[in-house]
């Protein structure tokens, strides 16, 4: 028995969890991946006090911060969630868990091309990770769809590893922060293709080329896809968890939900449309502050 459980691995996760340990809750940090999106980040600079760093290095300092406050980690995936008498218990594949109170950050997860070939090349060629892959492809030509922040920088990151890139965007121009698009425009290996949409992706083996809705075929050795996400909301309505039109969770000034007990942070939350380390960690904090309350309150008279 926990008496909170933070369900998502991400800077909301670590910020709810830090907190949680510094309220002495008995806390346990879950997540199928550590580090959430922030893993994808190619430079963080706006982090206060870290004027450029990777996503990965912040997320690996969050982790050993998080870990050096004592709070236990579970890497595995949540596959149910339901409230009993007051407790809310959790299985993942090989656990059986309870805490008495949640919070919820499990973040968002990324959209689909939804075109031919794009399920079939996944880990052939097809990416959600630019990070990630991005090196793989090292003298290589590459698409990367979208136009967003993510979009823009991924763009600038595979630049560094592929000869070729090409941002295959559905609008005029880029709609990512200023200074990122002009980095992308100004860059002698990146070529933006406006008005442009991939409807399938072709190959044998591994990714070949893609068709785009203008009747041209592209070769590329690699297809990077950027193009926004949802909020991973699934386990938050199973037990009746109120969402908005978008699917993002309802929260109040507190992050608590109409579930008792029940808190949400980050990304997945309706409370800001700033989707940004700072403000999910920030979120996650006040929502440890609510758990610490409410356990308080509810368990501990």
């Amino acid at each position: 028995m926990y008496d909170v459980i933070v369900i998502g691995g991400g800077a909301a996760g670590y910020g709810a969890a830090l907190y949680a340990a510094r309220y002495k809750l008995d806390t346990l940090l879950i997540a199928k991946e550590f580090g959430g999106t922030g893993m994808e980040a190619h430079l963080v600079e706006n982090w206060i006090g870290e004027p450029s760093i990777s996503g990965i290095d912040l997320m690996d300092k969050f982790k050993k911060h998080v870990t050096h406050s004592g709070v236990k980690t579970l890497n595995e995936e949540v596959l149910e969630l339901k409230k009993d008498g007051g407790i809310f218990k959790i299985k993942t594949a090989k656990k059986e868990l309870e805490a008495r109170s949640i919070i919820f950050s499990a973040g968002m997860k990324h959209r689909h091309l939804n075109c031919p070939g794009e399920l079939h090349f996944q880990g052939k060629g097809v990416s959600y990770c630019f990070t990630c892959d991005g090196p793989l492809y090292k003298d290589k030509i590459v698409a990367i769809v979208g136009g967003s922040d993510a979009a823009a920088t991924g763009a600038l990151l595979l630049a560094e590893y592929a000869k070729k890139v090409y941002v295959i965007y559905r609008r005029d121009r880029l709609r990512a922060e200023p200074i990122t698009s002009e980095r992308v425009y100004a860059h002698p290996k990146i070529e933006v293709l406006h008005n442009t949409n991939i409807v399938e992706i072709k190959g044998s083996k591994f990714v070949e080329k893609i068709h785009t809705d203008d009747h041209k075929d592209i070769s590329v050795d690699g297809v990077f896809v950027q193009i926004g996400a949802e909020p991973n909301n699934n386990l938050a309505v199973s037990i009746g968890v109120d969402i908005n039109e978008f699917g993002f969770v309802i929260v109040d000034k507190n992050q608590a939900t109409n579930i008792s007990g029940f808190f949400a942070a980050g990304d997945i939350s309706d409370k800001s449309e700033l989707k940004q380390f700072i403000t999910a960690a920030a979120e996650g904090s006040i929502a440890s502050y609510s758990a610490y309350k409410y356990v308080t309150r509810e368990f501990k008279k």
